[in-house]
């Protein structure tokens, strides 16, 4: 299973100029010997700008980005899987992140997510979503996810990527999460159960994502967030 998460799901305000960042500062919240530079540039408290515009021209997309503006990068989260590998994202000031997948201190891949919808849940309905039995924990495990489009597109069928085919439902995916930002640098602790979801878009060779996911942090907080996610190519990252 680790093996599959770390092919697969590393698989408008008023603008403000740049600062300055100390060299410690281009680290903050990435893996210990990696820095923005190994990142495209993508640092905290950074802006980027996302060349995505090619996905206008494919109307069966339901993921939307605008890319002729920058945008802020409000916290970086960490995700460490062993044996090397990790999870990086950067989180926006649009309510999307972006995720680079590495390998040996070597990004492999970048995935941009939309939260899409987000559920608060008590306790009693989280545990139920990660119950088996309980039939509240379909959505997160089930071999096939339907997404209703938030534009009056229609639904959209998405596959489930991990766990076993045969199986009408499998167990989520369990990572923790170290979300760090410019005012709180010890960070807060984020613990997921996610199941990933893919499709393939209308004529063409894209693919598009839904990361389901189960999340808890130290405040006590439960939430079921669906984020609907792009492949993201390093020459279309443009960080300042």
């Amino acid at each position: 299973m680790l093996k599959t998460l770390k092919a697969l799901l590393g698989k408008p305000g008023e603008e403000q100029a740049p600062q300055a960042a100390s060299p410690a500062g281009f680290a903050l919240g990435l893996p210990i010997g990696m820095t923005a530079e190994d990142f495209a540039g993508l640092r905290l408290d950074g802006r980027v700008r996302l060349n995505l515009s090619e996905l206008a021209a494919f109307p069966d997309t339901l993921f939307t980005w605008e890319s002729d503006r920058d945008y802020h990068i409000a916290a970086v989260g960490h995700v460490e899987l062993g044996q090397g590998a990790h999870l990086v994202r950067f989180y926006l000031d649009n309510d999307t992140w972006l995720q680079a997948n590495v390998e040996n201190r070597r990004v492999i891949e970048y995935k941009l997510f939309d939260f899409y919808r987000v559920s608060h849940l008590s306790n009693d309905e989280f545990d139920a979503l990660l119950d088996p039995g309980a039939s509240a924990s379909r959505p997160l495990g089930t071999r096939q996810l339907t997404i209703e489009s938030t534009g009056g597109q229609g639904p959209r069928e998405f596959i489930r990527v991990w766990g076993d085919p045969a199986s009408d439902w499998s167990p989520p995916v369990q990572f923790e999460e170290r979300v760090t930002t410019s005012e709180s640098v010890t960070g807060r602790q984020v613990v997921h159960h996610a199941m990933l979801f893919e499709r393939s878009i209308a004529d063409s060779e894209r693919m598009e994502y839904v990361l389901m996911s189960g999340e808890s942090d130290e405040e006590g907080s439960f939430m079921l967030v669906e984020n609907l996610g792009v492949d993201v190519a390093s020459i279309d990252i443009d960080a300042i």
